[in-house]
């Protein structure tokens, strides 16, 4: 390494082809690319900074050698000596040392120092306000209204309709039948005969004789009444109090805390940016285009007119003439005439009846029944609630809030209510019943017998004539006809002009930017810290409770009262008679007679009659019924009903109101107060030591270790290199 580095940096004594032998093979030692701090890119250039050392020496040698005429040195200690003895030539050479020395560097130095600074707090403290609110009750209001309800009504009304009759219509016609006809023979036949006696008899019989009786009756009515009845309900009162509650208040304080914080430190610089910018230009491009040119032409064109014009033309048609004939017809007559028939008919003869029965009879009774009814015995409660600060280095804050917590206590109350109960009422009431009999009458009852006639009648009847005339046909004949139109063409013609295109160039351009990098400090500041303490207070909060009160208040009550009556009614009674009358009692005495007794007997003859039959065919009438249809009448009527009118009510109520008070409270911080200072610390300095050397490069003598004081600047200026201590 010593004879390396007496080769390199002694360029005055080296020959010139040495020189330039380096220079040309090793330009990357004097010049080197890239600054020398660069650990990886100077690893580039060793192999190339070796060669051109050991050819530069090569060269130094042979070139020495070939000066002194003697052979070149060998790099041991123990032929140093002896080559150097029997060398011709010295030389002195800078050789670089290092040397350990002793410097002052500026050391800067923190101390903490306490200061005082004066920061506002604010503080919440609480009042008492009352304030009034407004709230709405809802009374009750009974109102009458007109309502309108609909009705069905039945209305009267007549349609004609018609309907279909089966008359009757009898023909006579002869039917033969048999009978069988008797005739008597006498025949003598001995008989017994009861001959009757008759006796007169005293007989006493009993005769039920009707009268009419006027008698009172008593019977039962239920005449409705209204009445006042008191009526005790229960009301809720609300009752102002107050009481005193225990809330939990959270209190703020500051406290210092250390904090370490990083902080980015800007460092400004510039850097060169190449970048590409497409520069517009125009550029007349010759363009071609085609383009219709109108030109007008006359032409002759043929069209077809339909021209009109009227034909006679002989037409036949038809004609019905109308002709009267008399027609002789026969048609049927139904003459009516009367027949007195014997009918029965049936009678309902009314009978009176006397019966005994029982009615339900429905009474009002006040019954006593329990009834559950739900309040809210809620009440307010005061919750904590995190509300968040304003400032941003204060924690939310903690504030009391009133929420009403509902409390619902089911109750059983005794309420009146009207019952209707039912009892069963013995009464007397009188029926009429009806019984049949049957009886006989004479009834003229109309009938019709038909008899056929003969009338003549005028009968109208049609017959066909064939005819003719002539008639006018419109028609219609084509005719071509030809006219002269102009007609409007277009021929295409080719066309050059001038377009300017706007096209782009790419350019190379240069420029500065400023680049801002951030550099990360960590550094310490004191930072106030907003915490809060739980505190406990006391204080009276009115509340309200409700108190049940039981009031008294008169309503109508519809009740029934059972009121007797009298009536006077016409009875039907009958009484028994005991009457006397002679009476024909008959006894009958047998007796023993003869007598001709004529016995019937038939025969069976062949006979002829006239037998009625009747036929019904259906006729077609019109009557006028009587229907009825449901008609919707619109009523009005007047209809009450409650309405609950909201009432506005004011009540006052006490709230705790929290204010701000800000005050100048003072607090003590420390800063780091930066102290500069120097500090003596060990270097290694490389110095230039002088080295006498002979032409073959061998060390003739070293000089002393001491570099003088007066080098110092100068060696720090040329190649002075610091080595950092190791501890």
């Amino acid at each position: 390494m010593h004879q390396f580095n007496s080769h390199l940096f002694s360029m005055s004594e080296l020959h010139w082809g040495t020189w330039l032998a380096l220079r040309t093979l090793s330009p990357h030692l004097f010049h080197p690319p890239f600054p020398r701090d660069t650990e990886v890119q100077s690893v580039k250039w060793v192999p190339s900074f070796a060669v051109a050392i050991a050819l530069a020496i090569t060269a130094n040698e042979i070139s020495y050698a070939s000066d002194c005429m003697c052979k070149p040195s060998t790099t041991s200690a123990e032929t140093a000596a002896e080559t150097s003895a029997g060398c011709c030539k010295t030389r002195t050479v800078m050789r670089s040392q290092y040397v350990t020395e002793v410097r002052e560097v500026p050391v800067t130095t923190y101390k903490k120092e306490e200061r005082t600074r004066t920061r506002d707090v604010c503080k919440r403290v609480a009042r008492i306000e009352t304030r009034e609110k407004t709230y709405t009750v809802n009374v009750p209001e009974t109102r009458t209204k007109t309502e309108k309800y609909n009705v069905k009504v039945c209305v009267p009304y007549t349609v004609e309709e018609e309907y279909t009759v089966m008359v009757p219509e009898t023909t006579e016609h002869a039917v033969s039948y048999k009978v069988c006809v008797p005739y008597t023979e006498e025949v003598e036949k001995t008989y017994t005969v009861c001959v009757p006696k008759t006796k007169q008899v005293q007989q006493k019989y009993t005769v039920m004789v009707p009268f009419c009786e006027t008698k009172s009756v008593t019977y039962k009515v239920n005449v409705p009444y209204s009445e006042q009845v008191e009526q005790s309900y229960t009301v809720c009162v609300p009752v102002k109090k107050t009481r005193e509650e225990t809330y939990k208040v959270c209190v703020p304080y500051t406290e210092q805390v250390e904090q370490t914080y990083q902080v980015q430190v800007p460092v400004k610089s510039t850097k060169k940016v190449t970048y590409q910018v497409a520069v517009p230009y125009k550029e007349m491009v010759t363009q071609t285009y085609c383009v219709k040119v109108p030109y007008t032409e006359k032409q002759t064109q043929t069209y077809k007119v339909k021209v009109p014009y009227t034909e006679e033309v002989e037409q036949s048609y038809t004609v019905s003439i109308p002709y009267t004939e008399e027609v002789e017809s026969t048609y049927k007559v139904k003459i009516p005439y009367t027949e007195e028939v014997e009918q029965t008919y049936t009678v309902r003869v009314p009978v009176t009846e006397t019966h005994e029965a029982t009615r339900t009879v429905s009474k009002c009774v006040p019954v006593k029944t329990m009834k559950s009814v739900t309040k809210d015995k809620g009440k307010y409660v005061c919750e904590a609630v995190e509300c968040p600060s304003v400032k941003p280095n204060c924690p939310p804050r903690t504030i009391q809030k009133k929420v009403w917590v509902p409390n619902l206590v089911t109750e059983e109350v005794e309420c009146t209510t009207m019952q209707r109960q039912e009892s069963e009422v013995p009464y007397t009431y009188t029926t009429t019943s009806y019984k049949n009999e049957e009886r006989t009458r004479t009834v003229c009852i109309r009938k019709c017998r038909t008899e056929e006639r003969t009338r003549t009648c005028k009968v109208t009847k049609y017959r066909n004539e064939t005819r003719t005339r002539t008639a006018c046909v419109p028609k219609c004949r084509v005719e071509e006809r030809s006219r002269e139109c102009s007609v409007t063409k277009y021929r295409t013609e080719t066309r050059t002009r001038q377009v300017p295109v706007c096209k782009t160039r790419m350019e190379t351009r240069t420029c500065e930017i400023p680049v801002c990098t951030m550099k990360c400090e960590t550094r310490t500041r004191m930072v106030p810290v907003c915490k809060t303490r739980v505190e406990t207070r006391t204080r009276t909060v009115p509340c309200c409770e409700m108190t049940t009160e039981t009031r008294t208040r008169t309503i109508c009550v519809p009740k029934c009262r059972q009121e007797e009556r009298t009536r006077e009614v016409r009875v039907q009674k009958c009484r028994v008679e005991e009457r006397t009358r002679m009476v024909p009692v008959t006894t009958m005495v047998k007796e023993t007679r003869t007598r001709m007794v004529p016995v019937c007997k038939t025969r069976m003859e062949t006979r002829t009659r006239m037998v009625k039959k009747t036929t019904c065919k259906p006729e077609t009438r019109t009557r006028t019924v009587n229907k009825s249809r449901m008609e919707t009448e619109e009523r009005s009527r007047e209809v009450s009903y409650t309405v609950c009118v909201p009432e506005e009510r004011t009540c006052s109520y006490d709230v705790t109101v929290y204010d701000n008070v800000t005050e100048q409270v003072s607090e003590k911080y420390t800063v780091c107060v930066p102290v500069k200072s120097t500090k003596e610390i060990k270097v290694r300095v490389c110095h230039k030591v002088p080295v006498t050397v002979d032409c073959c490069g061998n060390i003739v003598e070293e000089a002393a270790a001491e570099a003088p004081a007066a080098n110092k600047a100068e060696d720090k200026s040329g190649d002075e290199t610091e080595a950092v201590p190791s501890d």
